[in-house]
């Protein structure tokens, strides 16, 4: 056990800190529809719950894999409504994706831990892994079951029968999670086809894999799909209209693209930049290589950011230069990435060919499919594997730079991210307790607060609608000129950026 141990202290040093930084902020209200979750959870763990179910399909697209991770912790604690206990899947999602990054590379990056360090300072503090690993939504669980399934089948033996099944199993529960997953799975299918660790696979032996790791799953899969269409007259998702890919949209799909790549390199920082800059020695090779960087940043700055889709934004909180300025950095890193990944692939490296076998299809699918960020989570642990695997190249000197400017970037946009969402959910949830104990709940609307504390709603019998809640700034506030019941503001870093505001509708006349 002292053995075990001491070999693997650098992932137990790693999940520890993770667990520290992540605990105090999940303790939060819900908020961007998190209640639905836990809602279902309850249904699925206590019959006399199960219309808290319809509530879910009304508003989540996604699969049940969430909700039946938290039924069986509900079944096990018992249903309390505390937060930190519906956001805990995801909590355990994210610390298998440093388990993940550890069995991948342990060998790998044997005699330079500090790669994994890196790796996982960087895993840790990225705003898209913070933000949804202490949210009680089915983002960063799915992505911690495939990683984890990928590095069991990719470090499996050819007699490990056991562990790639265990890897089927992971990949088909992490589809019926959010079926996003199974975009990755033609990385499986290399697998089964060339290995991961191991030597050149006979055809018995490939058919043998295709077998676990591509049929298992899709055997998973369909198992899913027909008993929630036999229990709940439900095929594949109530969101299957909207979110299928569309392939025929050309020009859509290519913008959507380029704003993934955009996004992606923002959410990796400018690494690649530095190791493709590193790379041209002749004074021709640099000259090419500013070109390229001028067209990328013209086309990204006059064309790109022109395109509106959906959540491929930042909202209002940079400011439209500064949000122009980002996406076309953004692009930038993402398209030098992607550039980098080709040249990676085609030096036969097993683990960094997996790894693009996964990354490729899935942004390709996703382009064509509904345009989020959020996505981009199954993205981001893989893309941040291959960058930090390039930094063997660096000095010493340059690694530390980069990835500790690229950290502190991360930490502040978490910082900054998740005060806003405690703030959005705290306000959110005490503002339906304050309607709830003052009485005025059933004859309220819930107005701004709907996607955050919309639980407290159900089941209330609505008389007639004499309130409604809005969400106004500071300064807003004051131009109200009906009456307010109540308030409750939003603090971020010490600033009120928001105000709920529970006021009187004006009387009909």
């Amino acid at each position: 056990m002292h053995v075990f141990l001491k070999r693997n202290a650098p992932v137990f040093y790693m999940l520890l800190t993770m667990i520290g930084l992540y605990a105090p902020w999940m303790g939060r209200g819900y908020v961007n529809l998190e209640y639905p979750f836990s809602m279902a959870a309850r249904g699925l763990s206590d019959s006399r719950f199960a219309d808290q179910l319809d509530v879910y399909f009304g508003v989540q697209a996604n699969p049940l894999g969430y909700s039946f991770v938290l039924a069986v912790i509900y079944k096990i604690f018992g249903y309390h409504d505390w937060f930190w206990l519906a956001k805990l899947p995801s909590l355990c999602g994210a610390l298998m994706i440093l388990i993940s990054g550890w069995v991948m590379t342990r060998d790998r990056w044997h005699g330079r831990r500090s790669l994994f360090y890196f790796w996982s300072s960087l895993i840790i503090l990225h705003p898209m892994i913070i933000a949804y690993g202490t949210a009680a939504t089915a983002d960063v669980l799915p992505v911690g079951f495939l990683m984890l399934s990928l590095a069991i089948a990719y470090q499996s033996a050819d007699n490990q029968i056991f562990n790639k099944f265990l890897a089927a199993l992971m990949f088909g529960f992490a589809i019926i999670i959010k079926y996003n997953s199974a975009y990755f799975g033609l990385a499986f299918l290399y697998l089964a086809f060339v290995g991961g660790t191991q030597a050149k696979k006979s055809m018995m032996q490939i058919c043998r894999d295709i077998s676990i790791l591509v049929i298992v799953p899709i055997i998973f899969l369909a198992t899913y799909i027909w008993w929630s269409y036999n229990r709940y007259q439900i095929f594949v998702s109530t969101g299957l209209t909207g979110g299928k890919p569309n392939f025929l949209d050309g020009a859509s799909w290519a913008f959507a693209f380029g704003k993934y790549l955009s996004f992606l390199g923002i959410f990796i920082g400018f690494i690649p930049i530095l190791k493709i800059a590193n790379e041209f020695r002749t004074f021709f090779e640099r000259l090419k290589f500013v070109a390229f960087i001028v067209a990328t940043l013209l086309f990204g700055w006059f064309v790109l950011y022109q395109q509106v889709m959906r959540e491929m934004n930042f909202g209002y909180v940079f400011g439209s230069l500064n949000v122009r300025m980002l996406e076309t950095f953004g692009l930038l890193s993402g398209v030098i990435f992607f550039l980098h990944a080709f040249k990676q692939f085609y030096n036969k490296d097993r683990l960094l060919q997996l790894l693009i076998y996964g990354l490729t299809p899935y942004l390709v699918m996703i382009s064509a499919s509904r345009p989020t960020q959020r996505y981009l989570i199954f993205a981001v642990p893989g893309a941040l594997l291959l960058v930090t695997d390039s930094l063997k190249n660096f000095s010493a000197r340059s690694r530390v730079l980069s990835v500790g400017i690229t950290a502190l970037g991360f930490a502040a946009v978490s910082l900054l991210g998740l005060s806003y969402l405690r703030a959005q959910g705290n306000a959110s949830e005490n503002m339906a307790l304050w309607m709830k104990k003052n009485e005025v709940i059933e004859q309220s609307a819930p107005g701004a607060i709907f996607p955050h504390a919309r639980q407290h709603f159900y089941g209330v019998e609505q008389n007639e609608i004499k309130y409604d809640v809005i969400a106004t700034s500071f300064e807003g506030e004051k131009l109200i000129k009906e009456r307010i019941l109540h308030r409750e503001p939003m603090n971020v870093l010490g600033r009120i950026t928001r105000v709920y505001v529970l006021y009187e509708l004006p009387k009909k006349p």
